[in-house]
């Protein structure tokens, strides 16, 4: 199985994305027009945080939505095969929520920031590396559409003006993994969006699952993000494409960074089966639901304080006390 490469914004953007979404459910996006130098200026920041002391980073520790840092081990992936959990720590940022937002779970925290007396520019370069990610995001969900069959179908209002965006950048400690040992840097697991756009090290690690349960490697190309669609994506084209399962695989004892950007839709978007991807043999496999519903059925499914459901009104008690988490490579 092999990862391609698409064009960004060439002629033939759709159809290489669609052949890469139903076939492998990865690929490698160029042309993207994201400055090298930001995505530089991205990893030093972030590896001038994750190597404060403990104490300090504590002051950004992240709240009930994850906004801020999240310790080594927090996460636990893949719990079924791991005994602890992976080998990473993470800071995340998200999309700063407006006033009519705050009583929506997953959107009534603001983000938390390093003290700017330690790390000046951490919160100017993050938001901005944010900014450049959201645009691009856009435009991949958009090529996405139509080469679902649906050109201008994530054009409405209401689906992507407000966006579940969220920003995480990871540091991999130096502990090897040991699968038969259920030790892993990052357990297996499939994203539960819409689609994820990843910028690596040069540091390898990353693996996919093929069909055939086979794990392979994807490689670090440079001046390429590496882009996979999420469970929403198959949901939203009745299985056309594909969301594969993936993990990272520390094989090599070195440290590794790694920043995922997470582009989803509006929390109340409804997100039925495009018409393109239903007919008489292929019938809606997935009922409606909103994406904020989809997010946080997910988070129910791995962390027991979250409680699911399938409709869009969510109730006060979701609102307060809970941990989310975002799947991450």
């Amino acid at each position: 199985m092999r990862v391609p490469i698409v064009d960004c914004f060439g002629p033939q953007a759709a159809m290489q994305l669609r052949q890469a979404c139903m076939d492998v459910g990865f690929f490698y996006l160029r042309g993207h027009g994201v400055p090298r130098q930001l995505q530089r200026d991205v990893y030093k920041q972030m590896a001038a945080f994750f190597a404060l002391p403990i104490a300090e980073k504590r002051k950004a520790v992240a709240d009930k939505n994850m906004r801020g840092w999240a310790p080594m081990y927090e996460e636990t992936l893949d719990p079924a095969h791991q005994t602890k959990g992976d080998t990473k720590e993470a800071y995340h940022v998200c999309r700063e929520s407006l006033p009519d937002e705050v009583h929506l779970p997953l959107h009534d925290t603001c983000n938390v920031f390093p003290d700017a007396a330690i790390l000046p520019h951490f919160k100017t370069i993050t938001t901005t590396y944010f900014d450049a990610m959201s645009h691009l995001g856009l435009h991949v969900a958009r090529v996405m559409a139509t080469a679902a069959g649906a050109p201008g179908a994530f054009d409405a209002p209401g689906m992507f003006d407000r966006p579940m965006t969220v920003l995480r950048m990871l540091h991999y400690n130096a502990e090897a993994s040991n699968l038969a040992n259920g030790v892993i840097a990052c357990g297996a697991h499939s994203d539960f969006g819409l689609l994820t756009l990843l910028s690596t090290d040069t540091e390898p690690g990353l693996q996919i699952e093929g069909r055939d349960g086979h794990w392979v490697d994807v490689p670090y190309v440079q001046d390429a993000f590496i882009v996979n669609v999420g469970d929403l994506a198959e949901r939203w084209t009745n299985g056309l494409f594909r969301s594969t399962r993936h993990r990272v695989v520390n094989s090599t004892g070195r440290e590794r960074y790694s920043v995922p950007f997470f582009f989803e839709p509006n929390f109340h978007c409804n997100v039925t089966c495009l018409p393109s991807c239903v007919d008489a043999a292929t019938p809606a496999k997935y009922p409606p639901i909103s994406a904020g519903a989809n997010l946080l059925n997910k988070y129910s499914e791995i962390h027991a304080s979250y409680p699911s459901t399938a409709h869009e009104a969510m109730p006060a008690s979701v609102q307060g006390g809970h941990h989310a988490s975002w799947a991450s490579t």
